[in-house]
């Protein structure tokens, strides 16, 4: 079954191969209605954004080619470190097993080297529709955004990936030995560490509800019991099924909620005096 990531990544790829016109037709075939575009359709403003959008995710993804080239001559050393929180070999069952990780984490590498650029298309296509002041908040965001992710993939690969092996493995015996494939401790390593990098983004989207008028901090409030349950429901789902890691993600996803609700009050406050 194609889930949610897949279907967005099949209509990206459709929309840079085919375009935002056959895109649209194709859509439309799909759904039983007619599949051509009339003359006066062109002129909606949906095709030019889409249009932009398309150019910015060709940018991008040229961006990661030399990126990804160069990561992958450096792919030994990048895995060697990357093993480090569990200490023992790997192993691969299958020929292409070695290949492909080598090419995944070469992959990985190229994206994060290639982000700074990838920022800047999202900047352009962004930033048109944009007032001058909210522009200085989508940047400021932006910054931020980088900022916790760094620290959340931080977090996760020095504290709880170590501390994660560590809990894990104490249910080996001496005639029950671990042999973890390289395929599947790197597929175990990036989804912890991708999950802890989503998770310190709370800030930016409590912000982001906040400055926009979605909500308010004394709504927030009101739910913050709420709120520190979904964190351990959040933590529960995300994580490997130990409580140990259910907590150490739970614990961080709370402080992050409660210092967002501190800045949204300092911003808050800010732009009451600002107003007045």
């Amino acid at each position: 079954m194609i889930g949610n990531n897949e279907l967005l990544l099949i209509l990206l790829l459709s929309l840079v191969f085919l375009g935002p016109r056959r895109l649209i037709e194709l859509m439309r075939a799909v759904r039983g209605e007619e599949a051509s575009l009339k003359e006066d359709e062109t002129d909606e403003s949906v095709i030019p954004h889409l249009e932009e959008l398309r150019q910015r995710i060709i940018y991008s993804l040229i961006s990661i080619i030399p990126t990804t080239v160069v990561c992958f001559f450096f792919a030994p050393h990048i895995i060697n470190f990357l093993r480090k929180p569990y200490g023992g070999k790997l192993i691969f069952i299958s020929p292409p097993e070695a290949f492909i990780v080598n090419i995944k984490v070469a992959i990985g590498g190229g994206i994060i080297l290639a982000f700074p650029f990838i920022a800047y298309q999202m900047w352009r296509f962004v930033a048109p529709g944009l007032y001058p002041n909210e522009k200085k908040i989508f940047i400021g965001l932006m910054l931020l955004s980088c900022v916790l992710f760094a620290a959340g993939v931080s977090f996760c690969y020095f504290y709880i990936v170590p501390l994660a092996f560590k809990f894990l493995l104490k249910f080996s015996y001496d005639w029950f030995q671990p042999m973890f494939t390289v395929g599947r401790y790197f597929s175990f390593l990036f989804k912890l560490i991708i999950a802890f990098g989503v998770v310190f983004q709370t800030p930016i989207v409590v912000l982001f509800l906040i400055l926009t008028g979605v909500t308010s901090v004394e709504a927030l409030s009101r739910y913050r019991k709420h709120i520190w349950v979904a964190s351990f429901i959040i933590g529960a789902v995300l994580t490997p099924p130990d409580v140990l890691s259910q907590v150490m993600m739970a614990l961080p996803l709370i402080l992050l909620f409660e210092l967002s609700l501190l800045l949204g009050r300092i911003v808050a406050g800010g732009k009451g005096e600002a107003s007045s």
